[in-house]
Formats: structure tokens, C-alpha cells, sequence
């Protein structure tokens, strides 16, 4: 500017010295203004353009938004609205991708299947709350999947990360069972980003599975025993003559175990409604006392054979609604393992009482005891502390799985306590 006034001040000096005429120096006084304004005008703009180069440089540093002046040429704003209506609306979208990501935050922490997401990088981007379980709370975040400790669940991130399509497997993390499905993350472009993992637990389908293919075995075995028996008779008693002493026997025999046949698959039956919950209770008013007391005459004359005596502690008249004959198959089945796992001149006690706002009976005996690791399984179908024992008895081994059915329709719990060689205690809360 100061450069442009000594130039100009020169000229006219100049002009001056020489012989021009008037108008001559007056359309040079007028450049030399015009100039003098142009030169103004220039400096202004470039003053504004570096403030813009300002700006951008704190919005690189700070990631704010900071409006700016509009830069005006030639009553035109050719500079600085559209900046800010660019910024603006950059500025929405960060705030609309910041409510997106804090809106898959809230959902995906309440999720109780773990759920990670992974960069294209392999970098662990995100992870919820059950996820970082896995890890003891440990950071997760923005770590490589290469630094995931456990070898299967590294392999599934990086099959995930390698295919870039949709891969399910299975893996085992603190004693549970998991399945992962593994989906591709695609931009706009259709270009790969990363993965996401959802795992969900299938640490009850694979117990039920485990229990399915015993279930079928042990059921096979024992429809297999009274049906050999039956065939060897049968197959004895057609080859040849046989005196009349032999063939009652044999005769017996192939009753007693088509008895045991048919309790078996009554049984069988009967769990299986109780499985798909096609058992109707015909609930009604019930006097506990008398059917107790109706039980223990059923199995009085087993018990005598032994020697046995059956106490019943009844001292105050407890009523409750339920099914009458189903409950009076319940205290059957428990007298009845009493009296079978119970050595000769034992005494077996049953107790009735109230509590606050549940009925309690307990089956007492003193048998052979149960051990400690068979107490979680008792109550499994088939299984047997005591194989020999149970099948000489012409148990079904389904017994107390029918007990616990029962009570369980019932809306009540059964519980029980043992020590080998001491006896059992079986706790019915209804």
C-alpha cells in the first residue's frame, strides 16, 4: 500500500513537470485512485482468505465448527456462506453418526450375548459389556485380535476377518458353550470395513443334547434287558418238551419281566407328558395326613418282610390342594426307595409340617446312603447310584425324575440330604 502511494506520488509529480493538459492529469489522478482502491480491496481479500486458512487449521486441531465472515467481491459472497453451510451440514452429520454410534452402544451393552466388532485392520473397534466379561473387565477396545489370549476365539476373528462373509462356529469360553456368527461390514462403496461377532450361548442345548443321547441309551438298555429275558424263554420253551415245574418257571419269569416291560414304558409315557406339559391336575382340597397315611398301608407288607417299621410323625392335620393321585404316586415312589435301599429292622420316619407359608414333608431313612458326587444326578432319568441293586429291586429308574415332575407341577421343589451308610432324607416343600 505504502509502496502504491510512492508510486503514485511520483507520477503526479511527473505529470506536472511535463506539459499536459488538464484532462490528461485528471484521468491519471482517477487511475491512480482506482489503483489505490483496487490495491485496498486485494489486501482485505487476502486478509480474510488467511483468516480462513486460520480457521481451518483450529478446526484440524479442535474438530470444532467455527463459523466465518463471507468474503464479498462485486456485491457477490463468493467465499464463506457456502463454507458454512458445508461445515453445517458436516457438522449435523457428525453429530447424527455420534448419535448412531451412542444409540448401537446402549443397545448392544444391554444385549446379554457378547458382541464384538472388528476393523478392517483387525483392531478389536467395539465390544459390550458381555463380551469384556470374558476378559475380567480387561481394556479390549483398540487392542489387535492377535492379543485375544484364548486360540479358538482368535481363529474365529481371523476367519471372520479373511472370507468377508458370513461364518458361524463354535467355541468353549469359562465352562459354556458358544455359537459364533460371524457378518461383514460394507460402506457405501461396497467396500470391506470389518466384522462383527455375535456369540450366542448354547450351554443348555448341548446339556440337553448330552442328556438326550443317555437318555436314549440308558432306555435302550433297559428295554433290551426284560426283552432278552423274554425271547431266551420264550425260545427255551419252544424247542422241545419240558416238565411241568420248568415251564412254570420259565412262564413266571417271562410275566415278571413283561411287567417290568410295561412299567417301563408307562413310565416312559408319563415323563414325556410331563415334558410337554400334558399333564392336567385335577386339583381339589387334600387332607396330607390321610394320603401319607394311605401310602404307608401299600407299602406296609414290603416293609414287614424286612423287618421294617415306618414312623409317621403327624401331630397337627395339614390340608392342601393339589392332585390327589399324583401326589399319592410321589410318597409312594419315596416310601418305596426307602424301603429298598434300606437295610432289614430299619426304621423309615415321615414328618409333616408347616413353614410361614409352605408345607414341608420329609421321607427319613437309614440305608446304604447315597454318595456325594451321585446327590447332583438322582434325580436324572436312569440314573442309578447302585445298577445291581436297582434292577434287582425291578426298579424302572425313573422314579424320582417322576417324583420331581410331580412336585414341580406342583409349583414346589424336593430336596435332598445323605450320608453312605447313615441314610437319606428327602425334603418335599410345597
Amino acid at each position: 500500500m505504502v509502496f502504491c502511494l510512492v508510486l503514485i506520488g511520483f507520477s503526479i509529480a511527473n505529470i506536472l513537470t511535463q506539459n499536459y493538459s488538464e484532462l490528461t492529469i485528471t484521468v491519471m489522478i482517477i487511475l491512480a485512485i482506482l489503483m489505490m482502491m483496487q490495491t485496498g480491496r486485494a489486501q482485505i481479500y487476502v486478509k480474510q482468505l488467511r483468516r480462513y486458512e486460520e480457521i481451518a487449521t483450529q478446526i484440524l486441531e479442535s474438530h470444532d465448527f467455527i463459523p466465518v465472515l463471507p468474503l464479498v467481491i462485486d456485491h457477490k459472497e463468493i467465499v464463506g456462506v457456502q463454507y458454512n453451510r458445508l461445515m453445517r451440514l458436516i457438522q449435523k452429520r457428525e453429530s447424527n453418526s455420534q448419535l448412531n454410534k451412542q444409540i448401537f452402544s446402549i443397545i448392544t451393552s444391554i444385549i446379554e450375548a457378547p458382541l464384538v466388532v472388528i476393523d478392517v485392520n483387525g483392531t478389536v473397534d467395539y465390544a459390550n459389556n458381555s463380551f469384556k466379561m470374558w476378559f475380567a473387565g480387561r481394556t479390549v477396545e483398540k487392542i489387535p485380535f492377535q492379543k485375544v489370549g484364548n486360540k479358538t476365539l482368535r481363529r474365529i476373528m481371523q476367519d471372520a476377518l479373511i472370507c468377508e462373509t458370513t461364518r458361524k462356529s463354535e467355541l468353549q469360553m469359562n465352562q459354556k458353550f458358544y455359537t459364533s456368527t460371524s457378518s461383514p461390514i460394507y460402506d457405501e462403496q461396497q467396500l470391506f470395513k470389518g466384522v462383527v461377532i455375535l456369540f450366542h450361548d448354547i450351554t443348555h442345548f448341548k446339556k440337553y443334547q448330552s442328556l438326550q443321547k443317555d437318555f436314549f441309551s440308558n432306555a435302550s438298555h433297559e428295554l433290551k434287558t426284560p426283552i432278552s429275558a423274554i425271547k431266551g424263554c420264550t425260545e427255551i420253551l419252544l424247542n422241545g418238551e419240558h416238565d411241568e415245574k420248568m415251564v412254570t418257571d420259565f412262564l413266571t419269569i417271562i410275566d415278571n419281566e413283561n411287567r417290568r416291560l410295561e412299567r417301563l414304558v408307562k413310565d416312559l409315557l408319563l415323563i414325556n407328558r410331563y415334558d410337554f406339559a400334558q399333564i392336567k391336575l385335577k386339583k381339589q382340597k387334600i387332607c396330607l395326613n390321610k394320603l401319607i397315611a394311605e401310602c404307608m398301608l401299600k407299602v406296609l407288607n414290603i416293609a414287614s418282610l424286612k423287618g421294617q417299621k415306618i414312623f409317621f410323625d403327624d401331630s397337627i392335620e395339614i390340608n392342601y390342594k393339589g392332585d390327589y393321585s399324583k401326589l399319592q404316586q410321589c410318597f409312594l415312589n419315596l416310601l418305596t426307595n426307602a424301603i429298598h435301599y434300606s437295610g432289614e429292622n430299619t426304621v423309615i420316619t415321615i414328618k409333616i409340617w408347616k413353614e410361614k407359608r409352605t408345607v414341608k414333608i420329609q421321607v427319613i431313612d437309614q440305608g446304604i446312603g447315597i454318595p456325594e458326587k451321585d446327590l447332583p444326578h438322582i434325580f436324572e432319568r436312569f440314573y442309578r447310584v447302585d445298577k445291581a441293586r436297582s434292577r434287582h429291586t425291578g426298579g424302572s429308574g425313573l422314579g424320582l425324575s417322576i417324583v420331581q415332575s410331580i412336585i414341580s407341577v406342583h409349583g414346589g421343589r424336593i430336596n435332598v440330604e445323605s450320608l453312605q451308610e447313615q441314610g437319606t432324607t428327602f425334603t418335599v416343600i410345597l
